[in-house]
């Protein structure tokens, strides 16, 4: 999906210059036509691009060719400097500044945009690389060429405004440029371009879509801009997407269709109304000139579709004759559906051959036993309204087969392609049978947690500095560490850990201990034997720390051990209330995993067709529970149930409190209501 959004962000630029805008002011800059260490490819500003040498991209799964440079502004004043119109062989993509991070002389992750900052003095070296290496007959992982334009500008506002001449760099002369000459699909063209409609697609998102192929055989820029579509005697009036392309080069996109055309899972015959649109540049292009329809037909899309244990797989046409699919009754283990590529599993007659992913159903009790240890090959990634979840089991070694050294080479491709496609049917799967996302984490700190509340005879205790350690036991610690487990902890530098307080947990048989910092950066440090490791923790809510949540743990156990009395703040507001005169609007108040926290969903409808929803995090404070940067929304209904979002803010402010009547009243900041609603309590 990601790589398709960004394709999506490309259409989206195309889609604005296919319908008119002003031109920009060209700056003329000098291209260099090598890669020479040290190539000035750019000097403008007192700001100089220097070639570093041609790279693999260090933080890539797939193999994805950079161009290092050196940027140096030896100016008095900042700029930022952007990149743009960019191509790789010939072919129209998007190139990027890339900033890499290092961490032990590591890469680890990496900045991209479209442009950088470059404060006066200053020395970056940054990378540049591309998006679009995953379209349909397009390969570009091996550069012979590319081009771009700089920019410079004072901010980052107006950076596209200064676009340099292009610059060319030519890598290596034996690869040969895109072309879409040989592709199969219909071919329409006049004497400034050829246009390729390509193979049908679908997406769980976007519905059923078209690949779009241009090559510009001008002086200038071309492009196709859609006015309207049917596929299979369905009428879709707004198309999403269009294709242009600068002189001499080829450019891809696709084509999305709204309305009832989205509802298709496939299409036979598809008739396309394009827009002819030229001008000097990408900008100038206006809305064009009607051209003929184009009609496309396409072979039956059967789609593989299998059930077991009350879940559907629903396999797209494009894979559904390259893989096998079982669904074994019953199994012991709980898988549901197993699949193999078909063509390994006929070279080579081992068990497993093939293999991609089974997808098995688990209780809550077997996926708290396996986190408690190495999960290597499984992945817990959604749970149903039952409280069952669903794993992602893979191979951790390669199932790839074939009875000759030729056709291995011949058929790596398309493994490599249903290996990609495989790890998108994850999503896939929660949305054809709507389930809940659900992830946890594995690592060390992880399944120690996962010991602490789940595993039997592990001795461990939770402490800090108000009540002292407290043995751990005795109490369902399920929604504490549930939560702990559900972020991500990655490895960080050791001299980062914060000061302040933290929550320990500590497993004295095994001389580990965990510190779980109340720091907003959501630090913990793991010490083993003695050597200490800090994580650092991605959020996955804002609203509640891990510590807190461990503090919540350390209460109940605290609770339990008499060293507490029971906290009753929040009781007086949890529950599910109704508004008092007419009863209406409706508000559910539940604690939240952070002590004195809670988590507040409120309903109100304007009408049968039209309701307001919020939800809402509030913090027990001595006037009542108050709440920020709440979200509400206003969304209406058809009358077939279907909602969509008409407006919505996610800055609300306000507060609850209790009346002397022990009436639920409810006080917004922004004045929606003459007086504050009282509420009664129902539940």
């Amino acid at each position: 999906m990601k790589k398709k959004l960004a394709l999506l962000l490309s259409v989206l630029m195309v889609m604005s210059v296919l319908t008119g805008c002003g031109t920009k002011n060209q700056t003329e800059a000098p291209a260099e036509n090598d890669i020479t260490n040290g190539a000035v490819i750019f000097d403008k500003d007192g700001l100089t691009v220097t070639t570093a040498g041609l790279d693999v991209d260090p933080t890539s799964e797939e193999p994805a060719p950079i161009l290092w440079v050196d940027v140096e502004n030896k100016g008095e004043k900042d700029v930022y400097l952007g990149v743009t119109d960019g191509s790789v062989n010939g072919f129209v993509t998007d190139v990027l500044l890339i900033e890499f991070m290092m961490e032990d002389g590591e890469y680890y992750g990496a900045e991209n945009s479209f442009g950088q900052d470059a404060p006066a003095g200053s020395t970056v070296r940054y990378a540049l690389g591309y998006y679009g290496t995953s379209i349909p007959g397009i390969d570009i992982s091996k550069p012979g060429m590319m081009e771009f334009c700089f920019t410079t500008a004072p901010d980052e506002d107006t950076w596209y405004d200064y676009k340099s001449e292009p610059v060319t760099l030519t890598l290596d002369e034996s690869v040969p440029m895109v072309d879409i000459t040989g592709f199969d699909g219909l071919l329409w063209e006049n004497d400034q371009c050829e246009l390729v409609i390509g193979e049908q697609d679908y997406d769980d998102w976007f519905g059923p879509e078209v690949y779009v192929y241009l090559k510009n055989k001008s002086d200038h820029f071309v492009g196709l801009s859609p006015v309207s579509a049917e596929l299979d005697g369905v009428v879709c009036d707004y198309v999403l997407g269009g294709v242009a392309a600068a002189p001499g080069k080829v450019a891809a996109g696709f084509l999305s269709f709204d309305g009832e055309a989205k509802e298709l899972k496939g299409f036979e015959k598809l008739t396309l109304n394009f827009n002819f649109c030229e001008g000097q540049d990408m900008e100038s292009m206006d809305s064009g000139t009607p051209i003929d329809p184009i009609v496309v037909t396409y072979p039956p899309q059967i789609w593989g579709e299998y059930e077991n244990g009350g879940m559907k797989l629903e396999i797209q046409p494009k894979y559904n004759d390259l893989i096998t699919v079982l669904t074994p009754q019953d199994a012991a283990d709980g898988t549901l559906f197993s699949v193999s590529e078909t063509a390994s599993m006929e070279a080579d007659s081992y068990e497993g051959s093939g293999w991609l992913f089974n997808i098995v159903v688990a209780d809550e009790e077997r996926v708290h036993e396996l986190l408690c240890n190495d999960m290597s090959g499984v992945e817990v990634f959604a749970k149903d309204a039952d409280g069952n979840y669903y794993l992602y089991t893979h191979p951790t070694d390669v199932r790839y087969a074939r009875a000759t050294p030729e056709e291995m080479e011949r058929d790596q491709a398309q493994w490599t392609m249903l290996c990609d496609w495989a790890e998108q049917m994850r999503d896939k799967f929660v949305e054809q049978n709507d389930l809940e996302y659900a992830g946890f984490g594995n690592s060390e700190l992880d399944m120690y947690v996962a010991r602490a509340a789940w595993q039997d005879g592990v001795n461990y205790t939770v402490s800090t500095t108000e009540f002292g350690p407290v043995a751990g036991g005795g109490v369902d610690a399920t929604r504490f560490a549930e939560f702990v487990l559900h972020g991500y902890f990655g490895d960080t530098d050791a001299t980062e850990a914060p000061d302040g307080e933290y929550v320990v947990l500590e497993f004295p048989d095994e001389d580990v201990r965990i510190d779980f910092f109340f720091a907003p950066d959501a630090y913990a440090r793991v010490t083993s034997g003695g050597q200490e490791t800090l994580y650092q923790a991605a959020m996955w809510d804002d609203n509640v720390s891990y510590a807190e949540a461990m503090q919540s743990w350390y209460y109940a156990l605290a609770e339990k051990a008499g060293a507490k009395s029971a906290d009753e703040s929040l009781t007086p507001y949890v529950g599910v209330w109704a508004e008092k005169i007419a009863g209406r609007g409706m508000v559910t108040i539940e604690p939240s995993v952070a002590p004195g926290k809670a988590n507040i969903s409120a309903t109100w409808p304007d009408s049968a067709a039209v309701m307001n929803e919020w939800e809402l995090f509030g913090v027990l404070e001595d006037d009542g529970l108050a709440y920020e940067n709440g979200n509400w929304q206003v969304k209406e209904y058809d009358e077939n149930g279907e909602g969509w979002t008409t407006d919505e803010s996610y800055e609300e402010t306000g507060y609850f409190y209790l009346n002397d009547a022990g009436e639920l009243c409810w006080h917004d900041d922004r004045g929606l209501r003459d007086e504050d609603s009282a509420f009664i309590r129902v539940n």
